[in-house]
Formats: structure tokens, C-alpha cells, sequence
């Protein structure tokens, strides 16, 4: 399959949140309708799609298959603050919410228990319902203005997970000089905010106690040691 130009998706490239947040906006507009993209956090770059549209939730699982198999991880939502939060995670009690609101926005990805409020096929999708044991959901609540002003944008939890980079740099494997064969030809949009490292948010499962450190990553574990 031929490849996408860099004219079939909309690739954006910013430098300055000060200057160019608006130029996000042609992504915000793709997500309200449906369509996936790549978009850049405080950890990694990341695969999104809008929680509440079926069609992109189908396209980011089959992004995320490997060799036809399952995807063995839930994916996380990335939520703008503590209130979009509250509404996809089950009451959480003034301790917990204390936790959250003390390392977030951060490098941290919470594993708690899903509301009704998050969409069925997100938890009982085909390409993981004999993997996901639980009805959870890791959610996140990035420390980047990129990512935050797509999150306003929007007004909705996005759905992500991470894009794989070019070999072993810091860049994008898809970029705005050579659209490749890769997954490039299933995105819509391509936020671009230059070179980082392939950096990883600790993840840390809630449901269990004590807490569970299920990856360490960006953030500082050892502050759930006494929790």
C-alpha cells in the first residue's frame, strides 16, 4: 500500500505553546469527528481518539494489534483535570483524591475501576476480552500544553496509547519529510513538537492494597510506599 503524502494527513508542527496552541485546532476538529491522530504528552507521543466515537476506538485497537494477536494492556484515558477524572473512575474517597490531586498533571498513570461512564466496547472490546481480568482503566492527566489545549479542545477524555519512534531516536517514525509505510497511513493528523525520548509514565494500579507499582517509569514510585 502506498503510503500517505504529507498532504493526505494533517501534519502540524508547533514549537512555542505560547505562539502556535491554536494550530491544534485542525486535530481538535478531526477528533470531533471521529478520526485518530498522534498528539504529544508529557511522557511520549501518543496514538488518540476521542472517547466517545466508536469508530476511532476500532481504529486506535487495531493500531495497537500485534501479529494478529490481542491487546494484552487496557489502554489509558488522558483526561484534562481531576473532574473529567472523577466522571470515568468509581467515587473515589478524600485519600485517593488527595493522591491524585498532589502528582497530577504528572508522569503518572492510575489503574483504577471504570465508571458507566466509559464506553463498553473500551472495556469489552474484541481484541482483548479474554485479557482484561477487570473492568478498569488507567487514567492520566498530562503536563503538557499541547496535549491540554487538544484536551479543551475537545471536552472529552481521549483514549491513547504510545507510537512507536524511528529505531531507537528520539523522532517521530512518521514525519512531516517522509511519510512512510508504516502507521502513517492510519492516522488522520500528526501533532508534531519536534524530538523527545521514549519516556514512560509509572503506572500504578489503585485497585489493589497497597497500591500496586505495575511499571516505573517518569514518576517517583517510592511516594506510594507509605500509602
Amino acid at each position: 500500500m502506498k503510503g500517505k503524502s504529507q498532504t493526505e494527513i494533517d501534519y502540524v508542527q508547533v514549537e512555542d505553546p505560547q505562539y502556535d496552541a491554536y494550530k491544534v485546532d485542525s486535530a481538535v476538529q478531526i477528533l470531533k469527528q471521529g478520526g485518530v491522530g498522534v498528539i504529544p504528552t508529557d511522557t511520549c507521543y501518543a496514538f488518540a481518539c476521542a472517547l466517545s466515537s466508536r469508530g476511532g476506538i476500532n481504529r486506535l485497537y487495531s493500531l495497537k494489534k500485534t501479529d494478529g494477536g490481542p491487546v494484552k494492556k487496557p489502554l489509558s484515558l488522558l483526561c484534562r483535570d481531576l473532574a473529567m477524572v472523577q466522571t470515568y473512575v468509581h467515587s473515589m474517597d478524600r485519600r485517593l483524591f488527595k493522591l491524585l490531586k498532589s502528582t497530577l498533571p504528572g508522569p503518572y498513570t492510575y489503574i483504577l475501576p471504570a465508571s458507566s461512564q466509559v464506553p463498553r466496547m473500551v472495556m469489552e472490546h474484541k481484541s482483548h476480552r479474554k485479557s482484561w481480568k477487570r473492568k478498569e482503566i488507567g487514567v492520566r492527566i498530562p503536563d503538557d500544553p499541547y496535549a491540554q489545549a487538544v484536551l479543551e479542545g475537545v471536552d472529552e477524555p481521549l483514549l491513547i496509547s504510545g507510537v512507536p519512534l524511528l529505531d531507537d531516536s528520539m523522532t517521530l517514525a512518521c514525519n512531516a519529510f517522509d511519510i512512510g509505510e508504516n502507521w502513517c497511513n492510519e492516522v488522520d493528523f500528526v501533532v508534531d513538537h519536534g524530538e523527545r525520548p521514549w519516556r514512560l509514565s509509572t503506572v500504578v494500579d489503585l485497585g489493589t492494597s497497597p497500591p500496586t507499582i505495575v511499571r516505573e517509569g517518569e514518576g517517583d514510585a517510592g511516594i506510594f510506599v507509605d500509602y
